[in-house]
């Protein structure tokens, strides 16, 4: 039994972390029986962050770690029809959307003051509001720290969307009139696209982050495809 632990729904998703739901899909079509932990402090996990995979007595952190391990532990290939070229662009992209573009939909959630009070009202509702306050803004500190020592803190949200938009641009066109990213079937690029398109597009209030989105039907299509075709039903 696969038990993998994950943040909470959060946005209308079903985790509010794009690498949790990543995670969550690969798990789901990994052929094995698996369960959901979902939990909201990650401090007590090995690298301090959500997803962990547990399998007996292993522990694995962290989405890419998860994949391998999945992959290697059950014969798995998530990328089983690519040529190597496209394997090559596949891991281009993924490096794109997980290390480039995620920041800049982080920063729309955690920097602004208005959207800051969504998010943690979306992560901490349920608490006292002293709590809300005193806990949310320390959390928060750090992530804006974070933000700026991984430098899309240090544009403006202005700058921040512009480089999103190139991103969210580029994937649009990679994905044109196709089904998937490569073609009728996913791979684990969708795995890491999918959900952080729909990170980006679902925050409650429209947007500069929305509107990238809305601004490509196929990338709405996309996302409701994924839904359809890979997601778990959690």
């Amino acid at each position: 039994m696969l038990e993998l632990i994950v943040y909470a729904p959060a946005f209308g998703l079903i985790s509010g972390s794009p690498f949790a739901v990543k995670a969550m899909c690969m798990v789901a079509n990994s052929g094995q029986e698996f369960r959901f932990n979902i939990q909201s402090d990650p401090r007590k996990q090995p690298k301090q962050k959500m997803p962990v995979l547990h399998h007996g007595t292993k522990i694995i952190p962290d989405s890419d770690q998860i994949r391998d391990y999945l992959e290697s532990t059950f014969n798995l290939d998530f990328d089983a029809n690519l040529a190597p070229q496209q394997r090559a662009t596949s891991r281009a992209i993924i490096r794109m959307i997980e290390e480039h573009l995620y920041f800049a939909i982080y920063a729309n959630r955690w920097q602004g003051d208005k959207h800051w009070a969504i998010t943690r009202e979306q992560f901490m509702g349920g608490a006292p509001k002293i709590i809300q306050v005193l806990v949310g803004n320390k959390i928060r500190k750090g992530a804006v720290q974070q933000l700026i020592g991984q430098g899309m803190g240090r544009h403006s949200p202005k700058e921040q969307l512009d480089r999103a938009q190139k991103d969210i641009t580029a994937i649009a066109d990679l994905l044109g009139s196709q089904k998937f990213l490569f073609g009728n079937a996913p791979t684990a690029a969708d795995y890491s696209v999918a959900p952080m398109l729909e990170a980006a597009h679902s925050f409650p209030i429209a947007n500069g982050m929305t509107d990238l989105v809305e601004a490509h039907p196929n990338l709405l299509a996309y996302i409701k495809r994924a839904h359809e075709e890979f997601y778990p039903d959690a």
